[in-house]
């Protein structure tokens, strides 16, 4: 989390009091801040006493950050709206501004926005934009690119990863009020409207007339190259609409690493200044190398996917034999080097509708049960992984150890990371993946509807979607709330994630990276704050 007084602050305090209640009034985004510094005092969640900024001074201006991650392959994009993996995610967020975003904490506030107003039943929204905003490319940002922006988004014909979030949107009741002020008009009820946009990598605002091709955004970082699976180089937008900032001339984002090991070796030669989300296992090498070392909170969530329209998986049987099979503790000291908090099979732990009474323990006398009822006393099947975060790997093999306890054979396909995102992504039967951190409602939108972009368990529940549809609906936030516990209950007792943790994540840092602070979002470096990140001398 980044604490007061940080550059951070003084974008709230660019916000005026008004819109900042009206923003939090229509999502409850400032009760989210809650659990996530409840977790600052506790030992699962705390945060490290060092920082990259200690005992720097002040920002400077100037210098060049290249920045190592894993995970690029040919199907690297700069997209506002197509981000799979989290490459894109770091490239997306340098290059574009969102009409809100989340911060640090994990609160929804505004980015290109000072106001986001809802009438009494969340019918229509009012979005004003700041003052004096401009493309990289000279354009002024205004109410017409908002509009192209959202329409591109929900482009029947090319939907993109947006699309599902804005259905209650009306695409033909947008209209620009004037350069600054868009209205919005919803089919339904939509209470939940800012948090469903929160999340920037989905959700980038670009010009009218927008080409991925040639990517312009309102964003700290300009586009200058870019090679998918090998690099991208962006140069600092001196015209940015933060004063000040970025400190940084320039941006390289290198993902074509084959190895932790390249990628440290790299950090360590001095051919990149950061190695982001780094193999929590160099921890202690880094220290003794004189890295600074920088852990997050509990964000990110690595699940396994069972594909519940699937055998074995159409059981709900087996899927509560497979959750119950999982020793979490034990995960997470083995794969994660004891990186994280035990998960419950349930998203989203940061929202202040999180249900924390939903708890699961490992049972393999039930889980066997459970399988001899299902007819799959002596299961055999294959898990699909790839190299797509840190601990996924061994997360694998420690599944596999514990299922032989229940008597089930799982045998471990990895695939490159370009095979597992390609033509069969979202079709493996049974899998593993990676998620940040987004607020219940939105997670939903991205993963748990037939119109998500990222269905990967086939989740289709008739029940589930309807309490969904009241939700988004629903003004009252305790009602609102109700809801959400039910869908909660739902995901469960019969969904198709196996959470077993929330993963902490290791980014390591030449000592001369200043600016990086612990973030509970699930995106290394600081929740990617390129804006306020520099280097000393």
């Amino acid at each position: 989390m980044r604490p007061t007084g940080t550059p951070e602050s003084g974008i709230a305090q660019s916000l005026s009091r008004r819109s900042m209640f009206k923003l939090a009034a229509a999502t409850g985004a400032a009760a989210a801040a809650a659990p996530l510094l409840d977790a600052c005092s506790s030992g699962s969640g705390s945060v490290p006493a060092s920082s990259s900024s200690a005992g720097s001074g002040g920002p400077r201006h100037g210098g060049d950050l290249r920045v190592a991650i894993l995970g690029g392959s040919s199907s690297d994009t700069l997209d506002a709206g197509r981000e799979v993996t989290q490459p894109d995610a770091l490239r997306v967020m340098a290059l574009y501004n969102g009409i809100v975003r989340l911060n640090s904490r994990a609160q929804v506030v505004n980015d290109l926005a000072t106001e986001l107003t809802p009438n009494a039943d969340a019918t229509q929204w009012d979005i004003r934009l700041v003052q004096g905003v401009t493309f990289h490319n000279g354009k002024p940002l205004t109410a017409d690119d908002i509009i192209f922006t959202l329409r591109r988004i929900m482009n029947p014909k090319s939907p993109l990863n947006g699309a599902s979030a804005l259905a209650p949107l009306d695409p033909s009741g947008m209209k620009a009020l004037d350069s600054r002020t868009v209205r919005l008009k919803m089919r339904t009820p939509y209470a939940s409207f800012p948090e469903q946009i929160s999340a920037v990598y989905n959700f980038g605002v670009v010009p009218v007339g927008y080409d991925p091709k040639k990517p312009v955004g309102t964003g700290p970082f300009a586009f200058q190259s870019f090679t998918p699976g090998q690099q991208s180089v962006f140069t600092a937008n001196k015209n940015y609409f933060q004063s000040g900032r970025p400190y940084l001339n320039s941006l390289t984002i290198i993902d074509s690493f084959a190895s932790d090991t390249a990628a440290f070796n790299a950090l360590q030669g001095g051919e990149v200044d950061a190695y982001a989300q780094a193999t929590l296992t160099l921890s202690g090498q880094a220290t003794s190398s004189g890295l600074s070392a920088v852990t997050s909170l509990p964000g990110q969530w690595t699940p396994f996917t069972m594909r519940v329209d699937q055998p074995p998986f159409n059981d709900v049987r087996v899927r509560q034999a497979f959750r119950l099979i999982v020793n979490r503790p034990q995960m997470i000291t083995v794969s994660l080097s004891g990186f994280g908090s035990v998960g419950n099979d349930i998203f989203s732990q940061w929202d202040p509708a999180y249900d924390r009474s939903l708890a699961r323990h490992q049972d393999i006398a039930q889980a066997k049960s459970l399988l001899a009822k299902a007819g799959h006393s002596k299961l055999t099947l294959g898990l699909t992984t790839a190299d797509i975060a840190p601990g996924v790997l061994q997360a694998a093999q420690v599944f596999a150890q514990q299922a032989s306890q229940a008597g089930v054979t799982v045998n471990i396909k990895k695939v490159p990371v370009g095979t597992f995102y390609g033509p069969n992504y979202l079709h493996w039967n049974f899998a593993q993946d990676f998620w940040a951190y987004s607020p219940y409602l939105s997670q939903v939108a991205q993963g748990m509807l037939t119109t998500s972009p990222f269905n990967e368990t086939h989740w289709n529940n008739p029940s589930y979607v309807s309490l969904y549809k009241q939700a988004n609906a629903t003004v009252d936030k305790a009602k609102q709330t109700d809801l959400i516990h039910q869908m909660q209950r739902i995901d469960f007792n019969e969904g198709g994630y196996i959470i077993p943790a929330y993963n902490k994540q290791l980014d390591l840092l030449s000592p001369k990276v200043q600016g990086v602070r612990p973030s509970g979002t699930g995106i290394p470096l600081g929740n990617a704050e390129w804006a306020s990140l520099w280097l000393s001398k």
